[in-house]
C-alpha cells in the first residue's frame, strides 16, 4: 500500500506533495513545514501530540528553532483553515471553529477526523487474499518492537515514562517574590520579597515546616536581591543596592548580624555564585580605578581574590552573570555583546581556557547547574515570553521545560529546581492628559498575548506596535481604538521600536537575530520589508528626520544621520543614544550622563537642556511642541513626568505603582488626542515555585 499523499479535513483537501490547502472556493500554498506539522497531527488523530514529538519529527529535535517555528506554524494553519472554510468575511469573523486544539501543558490534537485517500500499487485480485512481503515484514517488525518495549518496561524500569513534572507553589504573597535560594540541608528557603510600594528585603521560609510564618532577615533601606548560602547552613551572602551603590554582604540568619564583604557593579544584572567545595564567592566587580568589570573570585578562607580574564568576545561586551559548576573546576559566564545579543561561555578555572557553548541569545534570565554537573538550566526571553532549557556543558539542547515564566532557576542539592515565575503580559496603556477627572492609565490594547512599543501616525490615524500573537515578535498596526488589527511582517525575528514616517506610508524598526541587530524599512502599502545596511554592529531606537528623507540612529555611543534616498554612509552627528527632530532642533538623550541636549541643525551648536532627570531608559521619552514627556524611575519610584521648554521646570504628571510601565519599550505622545501611549505591565504578581527534576 502506498502511503497517502492527500487527505481531507472537513471540506479542505491537503496536498502533502504540492504543499497546498484547498477547498471548492480557493487554494492556499503554505510552507512545507506547516504541512508536515498538520500531517503529524492527522496521522496521530485523535491522540494528543506533544510539542516535543512534533519538533522531533519536523525539525529533527532542534528545540531552539522548533519551539518558535511550531507556534508560528499552528497560528498560520488555523488562520488558513478559517479562510478556506469561511464563505464571507462576516462568516469568517463569526466562526469559532478551530481545526487544531491546544491542550494546555500537553500539546496539540486535531478536533476533526482526517479522511485519507489510499492508493494501491499493482491492484491484483490475488493480493487481496494473501499477505504481501511488505505486510509480513511489518508483522515481524511489530513483534520485535513489542518484545523490545516489554524488555524496556520491565528490566530498564518505568522511570523513563515519567509524566510531565508538576509545579508546586512555594510562596503566594502580594507583590513579587524573587531569586530563591535553598540552604544546603534543604531546610530553608531565602528569597527577596518586593512588596508593593516598598523596597526589597530578604525573607526566610521553613521548607520542612511550611506552616510556620516567614522570617524577615533584612529591612532596608537598600534593596536586597540575589542570595547564596554558605556551607554552614547559617551564613547567607547577598547583594544589596542603594543609591547607585552595590555591596555584597554576609548575614547570620539566626542573629541577623550583617558584615560587609565587597563592592559589586550596580548597573548590571544581579548575580552571585558560591562554591560549597572551595568556599569561594563569585561576583562581578570593577577593577581598580579603570571601572572595567571583572569576574572576581573571593576565597573566604583567606580573603584573597582572583580576577578572571576574558578570552572570547571581549571587546565591547558586558558581563551579565556567573555560576560555579558543582565540581568547582568550571564557571559559566554570560556576556552581552555590542550587537545586543548574549552568549554563554564555560571557563576552566585551572587552565583559564574558555569555550562558547551558546550564542545569539536575546536575553538570559538566570542560569543554574544541576548538582550532578550533567547539565545547566537557562532561562531565556524569547518573543515576549520566558522559556527554560536544559543545556549540556557542550552546548547541546537536552530538552525544554514546559513552564512559561521560569526565571532565575536555582537547584537544591537533591536536584529540586526552584525559580520565580515571571509570567506577566504587557499591554498598550493610554493616559489621557485632558481628562476631567485625574485617573490612572487604562489599557488601549490588551489580550492574552503581549503588545509593546506603541507609536502613532496622525496621517494614517493608526498605531503601530509589536505583538507576539503569531508566535514571533512581528510588526502590527491597528486603529486608535485598538481594533482592525493587521499583521504587517512575517520575518520570524524579534522586532522592536517601530516608528511611523512623517507621511504615514513607511515604518522604520529594528530586528534582532543571531547576526545582531538590523535596521529595517517597511512599506505599509506593499508590506515589503527592506533591510538597510548601515555598517553599524548595533542600533539603538531609530527616529525619522522631519522631512522623512532620513533616519537618526545610534550605535550605542554616537548618533548618526542616515539618508534613505541614496547609498550614502551614515554621518556621525554627536554623542547620544536616541534623538528626535522637531522644528529645526535635534533633541538628544545621553543615557550614560543622564543628560538631555538639543542641537541646532542649521548651526550645529549644542545646548544642555537638563540633567539628572532619571529617565527610565534612553527610549522612554517623547517630544511635544512645548516640552518633553518621559518615564521617570528613581529608587523604585515610578512616575510619568514632563519638562516644560518655556519654564525649564520638571512636573510630575502621575505617580504609578512600581513596574506599572516597561522602562525600555517606549513612550508616544499623541498631540491630536493629548494622549500618552506606553507599554504597561499587568499586575506584577510573581511567586516562587519548585519542580522535581
Amino acid at each position: 500500500m502506498r502511503q497517502s499523499t492527500t487527505y481531507k479535513l472537513l471540506e479542505v483537501n491537503v496536498d502533502t506533495i504540492g504543499h497546498l490547502l484547498s477547498s471548492g472556493r480557493q487554494t492556499c500554498c503554505v510552507q512545507p513545514k506547516f504541512i508536515e506539522v498538520l500531517t503529524v497531527l492527522a496521522r496521530a488523530y485523535p491522540r494528543v501530540v506533544t510539542r516535543e514529538e512534533i519538533i522531533e519529527q519536523v525539525w529533527d529535535g532542534n528545540l531552539f528553532v522548533g519551539e518558535k517555528a511550531l507556534t508560528n506554524a499552528i497560528w498560520h494553519l488555523r488562520k488558513t483553515f478559517k479562510t478556506l472554510l469561511a464563505i464571507s468575511e462576516e462568516e469568517r469573523e463569526a466562526s469559532e471553529l478551530e481545526i487544531i486544539e491546544t491542550i494546555r501543558k500537553s500539546g496539540y490534537r486535531l478536533k476533526v477526523a482526517p479522511t485519507f485517500t489510499n492508493a494501491r500499487i499493482n491492484s491484483d485480485p490475488h493480493d487481496m487474499q494473501r499477505p504481501s512481503l511488505k505486510a509480513k515484514i511489518m508483522a515481524v517488525v511489530t513483534i520485535l518492537l513489542f518484545v523490545l518495549f516489554a524488555f524496556f518496561y520491565f528490566f530498564v524500569g518505568q522511570s523513563a515514562l515519567k509524566p510531565t513534572p508538576q509545579l508546586e507553589e512555594v510562596t503566594d504573597y502580594p507583590g513579587r517574590e524573587l531569586f530563591p535560594s535553598v540552604s544546603p540541608n534543604e531546610q530553608f528557603l531565602v528569597f527577596a520579597w518586593r512588596k508593593l510600594g516598598s523596597h526589597s528585603g530578604l525573607y526566610l521560609k521553613h521548607l520542612a515546616q511550611p506552616e510556620l510564618p516567614i522570617k524577615e532577615l533584612t529591612n532596608g533601606p537598600g534593596n536586597a536581591s540575589v542570595s547564596v548560602w554558605s556551607r554552614d547552613n547559617r551564613t547567607l551572602f547577598y547583594i544589596e543596592k542603594r543609591a547607585g551603590q552595590c555591596e555584597i554582604k554576609s548575614l547570620d540568619v539566626i542573629t541577623k548580624v550583617q558584615s560587609y564583604i565587597a563592592n559589586c557593579v550596580s548597573d548590571t544584572t544581579t548575580t552571585l555564585t558560591y562554591s560549597v567545595r572551595n568556599n569561594v564567592l563569585g561576583f562581578i566587580a570593577n577593577k581598580d580605578q579603570t571601572g572595567e568589570a571583572r569576574v572576581t573570585l573571593l576565597n573566604l578562607n583567606d580573603r584573597t581574590s582572583t580576577e578572571l580574564g576574558c578570552e572570547i568576545d571581549c571587546e565591547g561586551s558586558e558581563l551579565e552573570s556567573v555560576e560555579f559548576a558543582p565540581n568547582a573546576a568550571q564557571i559559566a559566564i554570560t556576556r552581552n555583546l555590542p550587537n545586543g545579543l548574549e552568549n554563554l561561555y564555560l571557563k576552566d578555572l585551572e587552565t583559564g581556557k574558555e569555550i562558547k557553548i551558546l550564542n545569539g541569545l536575546d536575553d538570559l534570565r538566570g542560569i543554574s547547574w544541576h548538582p550532578s554537573g550533567d547539565y545547566l538550566v537557562i532561562s531565556s526571553i524569547e518573543h515576549g515570553t520566558r522559556s527554560a532549557y536544559k543545556i549540556s556543558p557542550e552546548g547541546k539542547t537536552l530538552g525544554i521545560l514546559p513552564f512559561d515564566g521560569l526565571s532565575y532557576p536555582s537547584f537544591s542539592r537533591s536536584g529540586r529546581l526552584y525559580f520565580h515565575d515571571w509570567n506577566i503580559k504587557t499591554s498598550i496603556m493610554k493616559l489621557d492628559l485632558n481628562a476631567q477627572v485625574a485617573s490612572s492609565p487604562f489599557p488601549l490594547l490588551q489580550s492574552p498575548v503581549s503588545f509593546r512599543y506603541p507609536n502613532y501616525s496622525p496621517l494614517s490615524e493608526r498605531i503601530v506596535f509589536v505583538s507576539n500573537q503569531s508566535g514571533f515578535d512581528e510588526i502590527w498596526t491597528s486603529s486608535l481604538t485598538g481594533d482592525k488589527r493587521e499583521q504587517m511582517t512575517t520575518l520570524s525575528l524579534q522586532a522592536l521600536h517601530p516608528i511611523w514616517s512623517p507621511d504615514g506610508t513607511k515604518i522604520i524598526f529594528l530586528t534582532k537575530s543571531q547576526q545582531g541587530s538590523q535596521l529595517q524599512l517597511l512599506d505599509v502599502n506593499s508590506k515589503q520589508v527592506t533591510q538597510i545596511d548601515t555598517g553599524l554592529e548595533y542600533h539603538g531606537k531609530p527616529s525619522w528626520s522631519s522631512d522623512g528623507s532620513g533616519v537618526y540612529v545610534s550605535d550605542g555611543r554616537d548618533l548618526y544621520h542616515l539618508p534613505l534616498s541614496s547609498e550614502s554612509a551614515p554621518v556621525k552627528l554627536t554623542k547620544g543614544d536616541v534623538a528626535y527632530e522637531q522644528e529645526g532642533l535635534l533633541y538628544v538623550y545621553r543615557g550614560e550622563l543622564q543628560e538631555m541636549w538639543y542641537m541646532d541643525l542649521a548651526t550645529g551648536v549644542e545646548t544642555l537642556l537638563f540633567k539628572n532627570a532619571h529617565l527610565a531608559s534612553s527610549a522612554s521619552w517623547s517630544v511635544s511642541h512645548s516640552g518633553i514627556y518621559y518615564l521617570y524611575v528613581w529608587r523604585g519610584d515610578f512616575r510619568i513626568s514632563y519638562f516644560d521648554f518655556a519654564s525649564k521646570v520638571h512636573k510630575d504628571i502621575i505617580r504609578v505603582p512600581e513596574r506599572s510601565f516597561s522602562r525600555s519599550r517606549g513612550l508616544a505622545f499623541i498631540a491630536e488626542k493629548q494622549w500618552l501611549l506606553f507599554t504597561g505591565y499587568e499586575t506584577p504578581q510573581v511567586d516562587i515555585k519548585q519542580v522535581e527534576m
